[in-house]
């Protein structure tokens, strides 16, 4: 397909995306979502795993993905909202001279 009518065929597809009110939206959405559900199941039914496995296989994506989130969270806190590192470990000026009264003693 030319790059003519790619660009042709997108404004089309988005066109017709645009006229298409929310329920229909989400009509296609929920067709889309389970002709992949149906997409994926058949896939794993000719591979012939068992279905412990497949819950073993998400667990296990989940976890990792759950470290993930927590490296990325340590290493880039500003960027989800955290505090860094330096927000943590910094003492209020009230602590400051209470930390100097009680070593003062």
């Amino acid at each position: 397909m030319s790059l003519t009518q790619r660009h042709a065929t997108q404004r089309a597809k988005a066109t017709q995306r645009r006229r298409l009110t929310a329920q229909e939206r989400l009509a296609r959405d929920r067709r889309q979502a389970q002709h992949a559900v149906e997409a994926l199941q058949q896939a794993l039914d000719t591979l012939g795993l068992p279905q412990d496995l497949v819950a073993e296989i998400a667990g296990r994506l989940r976890s990792q993905h759950k470290l993930l989130r927590k490296i990325v969270g340590v290493m880039f806190p500003p960027l989800f909202g955290c505090r860094t590192n330096a927000e943590l470990c910094r003492v209020r000026g009230w602590d400051k001279n209470l930390v100097r009264r009680e070593s003062g003693k």
